[in-house]
């Protein structure tokens, strides 16, 4: 059985996941990756793709399984002065290398590792420290001496003005004193994985101390006796483990039989409390006093943002959020209701200026804009500004006249058993506004807008399905506002 880096980090942060994966492949059938999970890949290769320019005249193993391994051999055994995807499997445990470069003086090699992140992470299962550990120990079995270990990252100060510079796109971290530390550790866990993937099943799983949100894939077969809404899911249970850990050890998962709820407080007293009556949970005085501090014409505004690990665009730098798109719902204070949007569908060299000029045209800053999380849109706005400056008041403007709906259920003002403590739109609509939904949609979610963006300006898309996308990008933008909408209405017939 091979076992792979990517093997190796997940079995960091659940063994029984790995385990299942080995054995019980059947279980991740339904487990496909989402189009923005996909993009994740692609931007890590893509990554990978350009740090190469870091090191010129380098030879790619190009070849897969035992062939990369023998072509590595070959390279090395030649002295090849960089190599990138070096391919090496010994006792089991198969990896390929991002970059090796061959130190004549030294006799020994530099191992680097390209990751599309902007900072060098610690904590498992992206452990940078012990994937490197990982890939030197595999290397050093097969009698290679490793002299250096380095991350390559992106530079979160960079910003692209016209071609990109590598030198200055990347950072090349040393961390070769960390990985000798935690080379011993990561050593005994390579052989106690072995064992591991060999044993018989497991019951449980680790995750079962984790909140919801760190759950691995096969959590629910692994702890099936964790409801689908459970001590889990409980408002920030992470800031508490003392609390939740010693519910977990006395295999308390409903939330219903917590046995200490006085030890809850805020939201969490809050959430309890809701599931215990089966209803919500309303302060209509606190609603009404933030609704009624609103100024007409109540302009109800979403941006929709694309991100890439390599700047395509100038102005930006790595993950920086492109706003490409806005939805724009006006309010009047009689109720009459128009509908205005913005969508950049073939991007110029000042991308932005477009949108920003439509922006004066729709919207009036001496009303309130509101917002689901406004903080993503006022930190587009303050980007918008840097980019140009002499919109930067009208930008600033419209930032100190933001509302955020959503802090109407994140304060717990409104708290509904059925949010299964989430204060996201996605699950704040249905409960409140059965009618309106996303399920129809061929874009439903944030993230995927993003990518079917990136599809629509690429040059190679048929016209046609450049077409498909635009309304499919409009419509999804727009019903974001007109959920606010709704639920603005919902909560004003309420009091």
């Amino acid at each position: 059985m091979q076992i792979t880096k990517t093997d190796y980090l997940e079995y960091t942060f659940c063994k029984k996941n790995l385990w299942l994966k080995k054995h019980k492949p059947a279980l991740f059938d339904d487990a496909k990756l989402s189009d923005f999970e996909k993009k994740i890949i692609e931007e890590g290769n893509l990554a990978d793709e350009e740090a190469r320019h870091l090191f010129k005249g380098g030879t790619l193993v190009d070849s897969q399984g035992d062939e990369a391994v023998l072509d590595t051999k070959k390279y090395i055994s030649c002295k090849t002065p960089v190599i990138f995807q070096a391919t090496f499997l010994q006792n089991n445990f198969f990896i390929r290398a991002d970059i090796l470069v061959y130190d004549n003086t030294r006799n020994g090699f530099e191992l680097y590792e390209v990751k599309a992140s902007n900072e060098i992470k610690r904590i498992a299962p992206h452990n940078y420290i012990n994937d490197l550990a990982f890939q030197k120990s595999v290397i050093e079995l097969s009698g290679l001496n490793i002299i250096k270990t380095g991350v390559i990252h992106l530079n979160k100060d960079y910003k692209k003005r016209g071609k990109l510079e590598y030198d200055k796109l990347f950072v090349i971290a040393d961390i070769s004193d960390e990985v000798e530390l935690a080379q011993n550790e990561v050593k005994r866990q390579m052989e106690d994985m072995k064992k591991y993937l060999t044993d018989e099943e497991e019951g449980g799983c680790e995750c079962l101390y984790r909140g919801r949100n760190n759950h691995c894939t096969t959590f629910s077969y692994s702890n099936p006796e964790v409801p689908d809404y459970s001590v889990h899911d409980i408002n920030r249970i992470g800031a508490s483990k003392k609390l939740f850990y010693d519910w977990i050890d006395k295999r308390i998962f409903k939330i219903e039989d917590i046995p200490n709820p006085e030890k809850l407080k805020g939201i969490k007293k809050l959430q309890y409390d809701s599931v215990i009556s089966g209803k919500p949970i309303i302060d209509k005085a606190a609603i009404k006093e933030e609704l009624d501090s609103l100024k007409f014409p109540l302009q109800f505004f979403d941006y929709e943002g694309f991100t890439g690990a390599i700047p395509m665009f100038d102005g930006f730098g790595a993950y920086e959020q492109v706003p490409f798109q806005y939805s724009l719902h006006i309010m009047q204070e009689d109720g009459s209701l128009e509908h205005r949007e913005f969508l950049i569908t073939e991007p110029k060299t000042d991308l932005t200026k477009p949108l920003i000029e439509r922006m004066k045209k729709d919207i009036n800053p001496k009303g309130t804009v509101i917002a689901w999380y406004v903080t993503y849109e006022s930190q587009r706005n303050k980007k918008l500004a840097e980019l140009h400056p002499n919109d930067a008041d009208f930008l600033k403007q419209i930032n100190d006249n933001m509302f955020d709906l959503m802090t109407i259920f994140s304060n717990g003002y409104y708290m509904d058993p059925a949010f299964k403590g989430s204060s996201s739109i996605k699950k704040i609509l249905p409960v409140l506004v059965p009618e309106l939904t996303y399920k129809n949609l061929n874009i439903s979610k944030g993230d995927q807008a993003s990518e079917r963006w990136q599809k629509m300006i690429y040059s190679e898309t048929s016209d046609e399905e450049k077409e498909a996308i635009k309304r499919d990008l409009l419509q999804y933008c727009k019903l974001d506002t007109l959920a606010m909408v709704k639920i603005y209405q919902f909560l004003k017939n309420m009091l």
